[in-house]
């Protein structure tokens, strides 16, 4: 797909600070009018095809957070990546291919009624400029998949670990694991090699319809207890008690599986780390670095639209002086997309993967002063 981003030409637009932040600050007057604005059009049954209008509204509220982040960050590449996804994921819910250019001009006229002038013309350049790509990004859609290649060695096992987790068959799963795993070395490439590859099939299943989201929540909830069952099946070292880490997901992400295996590859290499999971508030998250002051703090965000919770996250570590000298890493889909997006964002470092990630963080704890 990337060759296909440089036919989008978002490089003249530009959005100021001050106009990003009234979008910010009036968005939920934005969202609740294009909501009415959609429900009562005539069409809106053809428009959705057989989604329940709840589909929609989630998709909306996304929407405003994602161009919240692309506003705030003047990051213009972010559409262009995310969406022939965003496309693809609707038309495969029934979405008609109508309904994005629709919903477009609908944000247009509540921008027009709520913002003021100035401020709306900036803004509609942005939304103008999607709605003249929208015939490419239904094109690219098609393509659309978060794929993973699979290793051909570790292929059969990948199979059967799929079809467990759509069996919904735990007792399957567990015993595919166990008869892989005898210690440190092929626990990890069980991670990188089984389970990080057979979550983004189910990823690509749900995206494609083939899946409910009842059987996606399933399969990941059947794989995180999985993880959670590991370490019984080898034997680990000693954490460090100085070599302390904090490892979650941004506030309002909730794909785990990345951050849960940076968190156990870290406890492998003898870190203590504190895993918080997904969803967990900026405020909270301040509350317990500042009692436990680790040196190490990972996020991971996948979902674009969550890029600004972990910008505030990290821009208010960086303004507290009893944090200043924690090394903040971050990670994730949308870190992988964009070169300096880490940068731009404020934190320390980045890393591809799971490997990297401990990589770096060693690198770091062996520099400290």
């Amino acid at each position: 797909m990337s060759e296909g981003y440089l036919k989008y030409d978002f490089s003249t637009l530009k959005v100021s600070h001050e106009a990003a932040l009234e979008y910010e600050r009036k968005g939920e007057k934005l969202l609740e009018r294009l909501n009415q604005l959609m429900t009562e059009r005539e069409d809106i049954g053809d428009l959705l095809g057989m989604t329940p209008q709840y589909v929609m509204l989630d998709n909306n509220s996304n929407h405003l957070r994602f161009i919240t982040n692309v506003l705030k960050l003047n990051d213009y590449e972010l559409p262009a990546k995310t969406l022939p996804w965003v496309y693809k994921t609707y038309l495969s819910r029934g979405f008609s291919p109508h309904f994005f250019p629709e919903v477009l001009k609908g944000w247009m006229e509540a921008i027009l009624e709520i913002l003021y002038p100035e401020t709306a013309q900036e803004i509609l350049s942005v939304y103008r400029a999607m709605l003249e790509f929208h015939e490419f990004t239904l094109s690219r859609s098609e393509g659309a998949l978060i794929q993973m290649e699979v290793d051909e060695e570790w292929r059969p096992v990948e199979k059967k670990a799929v079809f467990s987790l759509l069996k919904g068959d735990y007792k399957e799963l567990l015993d595919i694991a166990r008869e892989v795993i005898k210690d440190e070395n092929t626990l990890k490439e069980f991670y990188i090699k089984v389970v990080q590859p057979a979550m983004y099939e189910i990823g690509i299943l749900w995206q494609t319809g083939e899946i409910s989201v009842a059987e996606e929540h399933l399969a990941t909830s059947m794989m995180n207890r999985l993880m959670a069952s590991t370490y019984d099946m080898i034997t680990t070292i000693a954490a460090h008690p100085r070599r302390k880490a904090v490892v979650l997901s941004s506030q309002n992400e909730y794909h785990e599986l990345g951050a849960r295996i940076v968190a156990d590859f870290l406890e492998l290499k003898g870190w203590n780390v504190s895993f918080l999971g997904v969803n967990t508030p900026v405020s909270e998250v301040l509350k317990l670095l500042e009692k436990t002051t680790p040196f190490l703090l990972a996020v991971s965000v996948t979902m674009s639209f969550n890029l600004d919770s972990a910008k505030k996250l990290i821009q208010s570590i960086k303004s507290s002086r009893n944090l200043s000298g924690m090394r903040i890493m971050v990670g994730g889909l949308v870190f992988n997309e964009s070169q300096d997006l880490w940068q731009r964002i404020g934190a320390d470092g980045t890393a591809n993967n799971a490997l990297e990630a401990v990589h770096l963080a060693e690198k770091w704890w062996n520099e400290r002063g």
